[in-house]
């Protein structure tokens, strides 16, 4: 079988990344990088020349959709090209994977998937956490029931991304904010663990001086469930910020044990704890799950992308496209509840 062959469209920090990823991956390679310049395509080829040494460059996405050696492509260009680049790729019947945010709102992500299907073409949000797998191993502890019912979901998810005056996360006009950049990691991962649609939302939010949400704080609450002496609410809290630096970690409370993911965004490590017979949790973790960790993680999602289209999917069942979509919308409340548009959001 000849080597699946992405390309590439928007030469960013976050496509080294991916590519550095594509490397881990036997039967897939980079076949080409796409960029509206034409020496940004040149230097991002000749940064990997070793690992893809017949990868093409190009000076436009029109040159990429064209390939007809390219068998799907990587969007990682500005937040706010994503949908339509997306649409672009799809029109000429390329599979897309789309960096997140996939797109700036729901109606752009609703439009990209109706533009896959009419098209038949795979399309999915680049989610990698969801495929690495200490996200898997924490998946597998919850199906085997080793913590019982999941019943909680925290997260403080924190990085400094506001360092400089004109960085694209802190421009509106950019889509830049903590929403978008950051808090769609633990949204999404609670979205496994109970559903993509909270029946109520508890919210907060601080306001950089250019517009954008700089942190916030959200609680979703979920269906509640009959127990013996009254109701059982499943709950998710995160706080999120783009000004400060936080622990980044993930644990899932059940009703017999819980699970604590290290750095959860990139899964470094997992640990399993159970309650002793008096019903506390032990003090050290039953199992731990610390894999080595190989280059950038980037190559569980592109191996997903592979293995789908070369089975003749249209969308992935890990990260189905329904769930990208309501995503989206429940990110649009967020943002509608804090008053944040984005300019582009004016415009139609």
């Amino acid at each position: 079988m000849s080597a699946f062959r992405f390309g590439i469209a928007g030469p960013g920090a976050i496509a080294h990344r991916f590519a550095l990823g594509l490397a881990e991956l036997p039967e897939v390679t980079l076949g080409a990088v796409a960029s509206n310049s034409k020496e940004r395509a040149d230097a991002f080829i000749s940064d990997h020349i070793s690992l893809f040494p017949d990868a093409v460059p190009y000076g436009s996405y029109a040159q990429l959709a064209t390939d007809p050696d390219i068998d799907a492509v990587y969007i990682s260009n500005l937040n706010t090209q994503h949908a339509e680049t997306a649409e672009f790729f799809l029109s000429h019947g390329k599979p897309v994977l789309c960096e997140k945010p996939f797109a700036l709102n729901a109606t752009q992500a609703e439009r990209m998937i109706q533009c896959a299907r009419n098209h038949d073409v795979f399309l999915m949000e680049a989610m990698w956490t969801r495929f690495l797998p200490v996200t898997r191993k924490a998946l597998e502890w919850i199906r085997e029931g080793r913590i019982g019912s999941p019943v909680r979901a925290y997260s403080d998810f924190g990085m400094t991304l506001m360092t400089e005056e004109n960085r694209r996360t802190v421009a509106l006009e950019k889509g830049g904010g903590a929403l978008l950049d950051l808090g769609v990691y633990p949204i999404s991962f609670f979205s496994m663990l109970f559903g993509s649609e909270p029946q109520e939302i508890l919210t907060t939010v601080t306001r950089a001086v250019t517009g954008v949400d700089a942190s916030f704080e959200i609680i979703f609450r979920y269906e509640e469930q009959d127990r013996p002496f009254g109701k059982d609410v499943k709950t998710a809290c995160a706080s999120v910020s783009i000004d400060n630096a936080f622990s980044n970690s993930m644990r899932i409370a059940g009703t017999k044990g819980y699970i604590e993911i290290k750095d959860f965004w990139m899964g470094r490590s997992a640990m399993f704890f159970e309650k002793d017979p008096d019903g506390f949790f032990r003090s050290r973790p039953t199992e731990v799950f610390e894999p080595e960790y190989h280059s950038t993680g980037y190559q569980y999602e592109a191996a997903e992308v592979a293995e789908c289209v070369r089975a003749g999917k249209k969308e992935s069942p890990v990260m189905p496209l329904s769930e990208t979509h309501a995503i989206m919308a429940l990110m649009d409340r967020l943002r509608s509840s804090w008053g944040i548009v984005f300019p582009q959001e004016l415009l139609v």
